[in-house]
């Protein structure tokens, strides 16, 4: 009897086990019109696995939920009679924060006998469909997911096709040979100054960016071609956007890293409408310094927090939603002298420096549906950064010497407005305006080594000025295979009355369900960083307040090929002419304002020269599915220019090569848990360098470069491996991570070409080395 019983015994709990439920979470969204934001009541949602059967209808206001789904990563799907099928790539689904989506369903052109084509496999789609060329969407997953991009958009971009390496600790985004200074940032549909905490000044680029994954929805990021609704820009784009909090219950994330502590809060003002999202992240670094324990130097400190915060008031009806939103970020880095005199050999040794930058912008805006399928979107900000910058040299008894004195400060009031509105499928029409009223002040006062003389104010600025933007355009498709957009962007400066007219057209041809190809054309202006306008001549005048507005135009041609089991091939080939770029007016001058790395011209210039950029990005991609993900790409191409004297150089960041390789393995253990291991490989051919003068004695406290020989010479070629650890764990109410990304595995110190430092005893000026290894390691707590 003791051995049935014990028999029975074991068998009940073999059933038991067999038939315990799995750990299960929610899916719920909306699914909505991408164009007119009405909502599409009767579409039909389902997950796109055979191992979880789940589908339901939209009701009368798009919405839907998927309930009880075990967690994991999951792919859903949604059909809608007229419309473009929809599918995501694999989101995690964890057990502490339900899923929640707004679906965007693209309308198809229809034919009296409707054709019916298959779901979409290209879950890298743009969020902006008129965006057909250079662009592709990323999800706030891939900023962790990528091994050492730290949840960071700028770093994670490195891995995209177009994208150069140059620096192992800042996060300027050079694309396809281009100036990190002409780029654009947007969020939340309006322009905002560099949102970096170190931010460099007159460029897009710092050390880490304001942005919390925790904050961000599904954003688009653009190497060239873009469409007519963005300006003021030649390379390319990232258009940020914020998802909304949860609006039926309260959920939170706690994050711990070497790199920052980061706390998130979201749920319901009135459950089921109104909503809320904030997150606050304040660097370890700065913890860390003040125990005695410096990552990024011996001699440097750093710290920086910022805020962040997104609120959601939709109408009874959804017809209407406001919402408020705001960012901000503080940071300051300074680096000290050795502490013993006796020590001291080089100028580095005893300079210091000060650096602080501040941003922030809070706005407001409200969408409106109007008529039938008309949308009218209003946004305005109140935007502001300040950085400053002093170089101090210390005495034998440690008394500081200003050498460089930089404050920069940009105030904007900015607003937006666009309609948009559809003609039955065949099409749709955008047209809309931004403005800014811009407040300035900058100064810049430096001690000239070669006239061994301290030089005030050479950028002096103080006032204000208005900037406008107004655009339309228009999205045809003819059939059920070809689309075009044709739209013009007008881009004008009161400071200067300067102005630029820019056409843009791009069109894309659905060979069949799994081929493209695409064209993109198109005039790009961009003001320059404004503090070049202000440098102060002779007798107090502004020579460069006459300079022109940059232009580029592109010329873009693209394949894309979705192939089996989740592959993608694409190729885009590309030429950019750019005009009227600011040069100093002289012949035997090869300056050329786009090789600075940041700053602001000191000297007279002329929008004189030009400049081209040719290539081909080349990419292969497989989408997250059965556990693995692989982005690989490689760039060939040739960055150039010309100055006054006719001749053609290499540009600051002609590598001629650049190439990454980024992949992920994730495996199920049991007992919920997930591991994952990732890598990462960057490479560039080695940035262009002008090599030192070597008729003139050495300065060891300014390196002269041989203007005659404009990058004429080469560092070494760059190469990084990084690497990414993590193992995620589901409970019934909480979800924990644990990872390690290591940066630079190999400890390969590359050489930085875009910095010299004076080696004593060589008694002549060495390029400085970039990063070793760098270990990170992060904890993440959903609850």
């Amino acid at each position: 009897m003791r051995k049935k019983a014990g028999l029975f015994g074991l068998l009940a709990f073999i059933c038991a086990c067999s038939f315990a439920q799995d750990i299960t979470q929610s899916i719920k969204g909306t699914v909505i019109d991408k164009d007119s934001r009405r909502p599409l009541a009767g579409a039909t949602v389902s997950i796109a696995e055979d191992s979880v059967q789940q589908t339901v209808t939209t009701n009368e206001t798009g919405s839907f939920i998927l309930s009880k789904i075990p967690v994991g990563r999951r792919r859903i799907q949604c059909t809608y009679s007229g419309y473009e099928n929809y599918i995501t790539d694999n989101i995690i689904l964890n057990s502490a924060r339900e899923l929640e989506l707004v679906i965007e369903m693209e309308q198809r052109y229809q034919q009296q006998s409707e054709v019916v084509v298959k779901a979409a496999r290209n879950p890298k789609q743009p969020v902006n469909k008129s965006s057909v060329v250079s662009t592709r969407s990323f999800t706030p997953e891939e900023t962790q997911r990528y091994a050492a991009s730290v949840n960071d958009p700028s770093r994670m971009a490195m891995s995209f096709p177009g994208v150069q390496p140059v620096r192992d600790a800042r996060s300027d985004i050079i694309i396809r040979g281009n100036s990190a200074a002409t780029m654009l940032w947007r969020l939340e549909g309006i322009d905002i100054p560099n949102p970096n905490h170190f931010a460099r000044k007159g460029s897009s680029g710092g050390g880490i960016t304001v942005f919390s994954s925790s904050m961000l929805d599904n954003s688009d990021f653009s190497t060239g071609g873009f469409p007519a609704e963005y300006g003021d820009a030649l390379s390319g784009v990232f258009d940020m956007r914020f998802r909304k909090g949860n609006k039926d219950k309260d959920q939170y994330t706690f994050k711990a890293s070497l790199i920052g502590l980061d706390f998130s809060a979201e749920g319901p003002f009135e459950k089921g409408r109104s909503s809320y999202l904030v997150n606050f992240r304040y660097s370890t670094l700065g913890i860390l310094n003040k125990l005695g324990f410096h990552l990024t130097g011996e001699r440097e400190n750093n710290t920086f927090q910022d805020l962040s915060f997104n609120l959601n008031f939709p109408s009874g009806n959804n017809k209407s939603i406001f919402n408020i939103w705001g960012i901000g970020g503080l940071s300051k880095e300074d680096y000290s002298a050795i502490e013993d005199v006796n020590e001291w050999d080089e100028y580095d040794d005893y300079a210091i420096y000060d650096f602080k930058t501040n941003m922030g912008a809070v706005g407001a805006g409200h969408s409106l549906q109007v008529g039938k399928n008309g949308l009218l979107k209003t946004s305005v900000v109140m935007m502001g950064q300040q950085i400053s910058f002093v170089d101090d040299t210390l005495n034998s008894s440690k008394t500081a010497y200003t050498v460089n004195d930089e404050l920069y400060k940009n105030n904007r009031l900015s607003f937006a407005i666009h309609y948009t509105t559809k003609f039955g499928t065949k099409l749709t029409w955008k047209t809309g305006a931004f403005g800014s009223r811009i407040g300035y002040g900058f100064t810049q006062s430096f001690y000239d080594y070669l006239l061994a003389t301290y030089r005030n104010n050479v950028i002096d600025g103080d006032g204000n000025t208005w900037q406008w933007q107004p655009y339309t355009q228009l999205s045809w498709k003819p059939g059920t295979k070809l689309t075009v957009n044709a739209g013009l962007h007008y881009l004008y400066l009161a400071l200067n009355k300067t102005s630029s007219v820019e056409p843009r057209f791009n069109l894309q041809y659905r060979i069949n369900t799994n081929h493209t190809v695409s064209f993109a054309t198109g005039l790009y202006g961009k003001t320059l960083p404004l503090g070049s306008y202000f440098y102060k001549g002779p007798g107090n005048t502004f020579p460069n307040l006459e300079l022109d507005i940059m232009r580029s135009a592109h010329f873009i041609a693209a394949y894309d090929a979705l192939l089996k089991k989740g592959w993608r091939f694409h190729i885009e080939g590309y030429l950019q002419k750019l005009t009227r770029i600011p040069v100093v007016n002289s012949a035997n001058r090869t300056f050329w304002l786009l090789n600075m790395i940041d700053g602001y011209a000191n000297e007279p210039l002329v929008s004189k020269g030009k400049g081209s950029n040719t290539g081909v990005d080349i990419s292969m991609e497989k989408f997250f599915s059965k556990g693995l993900f692989v982005l690989t790409g490689f760039s060939i191409y040739n960055s150039t220019y010309q100055p006054l004297n006719g001749k053609t150089y290499n540009t600051q960041y002609n590598s001629r090569t650049a190439g990454s390789l980024t992949a992920g393995r994730e495996w199920k253990w049991k007992k919920e848990r997930t591991f994952v291991i990732g890598g990462k490989i960057l490479y560039n051919g080695g940035v262009p360098i002008t090599p030192l003068l070597t008729s003139v004695s050495i300065n060891s406290r300014k390196p002269l470069l041989d203007e005659s020989r404009a990058f004429t010479d080469k560092v070494p070629a760059y190469f990084r491996a990084d690497a990414r650890l993590s193992l995620r764990k589901d409970r019934k109410k909480t979800a924990w991570m644990i990872a390690l990304d290591i940066q630079n595995i190999m400890g390969i110190k590359n050489t930085d070409g875009l910095s010299y430092r004076f080696d004593p005893v060589a008694n002549q000026w060495i390029y400085k080395k970039l990063s070793g290894f760098v270990p990170v390691i992060s904890y993440q707590l959903d609850f």
